[in-house]
């Protein structure tokens, strides 16, 4: 009985064995059409289930159950071997956002930018919406964070915050040339439609969508501004 059962696994071994190297062969092959050793998990080169071989070695290395030789040959036979495919991902997204550094100055790239016939403007769109969603590993939060020290997480937080200080800039003029900062809706200043912009922040602040710190900035550099502007008022220097 212990003899029929070693046969039968030094039976099951041989044929893992044959697949093994069936397997390695067909990889070089599809190396050599495609360049690449990660092919999608449907591809095929000669008949054979290239994708889904590939994908099972994987599993096998990521649930330990791989051999160190066979881990050592791939790795060896194949240098653009990888066992993780997301990080690979992320790898080459992070590369490719250093070349559009070099390209533009910034890492915040927009909607549809490419660069070297990769979507960048997706892949970055992509990982702030890991991030909001609590998907995106520390690790990977540290790496953004630490190689591209503009990266921005909520752009339009940081757009806002950029049109505030435009708007602030500009209402200090507007005191400067008129003596109060309560600008009547249609008054441009310098270009900038300075009444539209205190009226939006007095209609933030009514909702409360305006942060304490900003509040905090308005009333102390403009100590006669008015959140509620009755109309008899906006309408006394006319």
């Amino acid at each position: 009985m212990s003899s029929e059962h070693e046969s039968r696994s030094t039976s099951r071994d041989g044929a893992y064995d044959r697949l093994f190297e069936s397997g390695i062969a067909h990889l070089h092959r599809y190396v050599a059409v495609h360049g690449s050793s990660s092919p999608p998990r449907g591809a095929t080169i000669g008949g054979f289930l290239i994708g889904s071989w590939v994908d099972s070695r994987r599993t096998e290395y990521r649930r330990g159950v791989m051999p160190a030789d066979r881990i050592a040959r791939i790795e060896t036979e194949f240098p653009d071997w990888v066992w993780n495919v997301r990080d690979a991902m992320f790898d080459g997204g992070v590369a490719h956002l250093h070349r559009f550094v070099a390209v533009h100055g910034t890492s915040n790239a927009g909607e549809g930018d490419v660069v070297d016939g990769f979507e960048i403007g997706t892949w970055v769109a992509s990982r702030r919406a890991d991030y909001r969603r609590g998907r995106l590993a520390a690790e990977r939060i540290a790496r953004l964070e630490s190689e591209f020290p503009d990266w921005q997480w909520l752009p339009q937080d940081a757009a806002f915050a950029s049109a505030f200080e435009t708007g602030l800039s500009h209402l200090h003029r507007y005191v400067a040339a008129h003596g109060t900062s309560n600008a009547r809706r249609r008054d441009v200043i310098d270009g900038f439609p300075l009444g539209t912009w205190v009226q939006s922040r007095r209609a933030d602040y009514r909702r409360g969508r305006l942060s304490a710190e900003r509040i905090r900035r308005i009333e102390t550099e403009f100590p006669d501004w008015r959140w509620t502007v009755r109309p008899a008022a906006t309408n006394r220097r006319r």
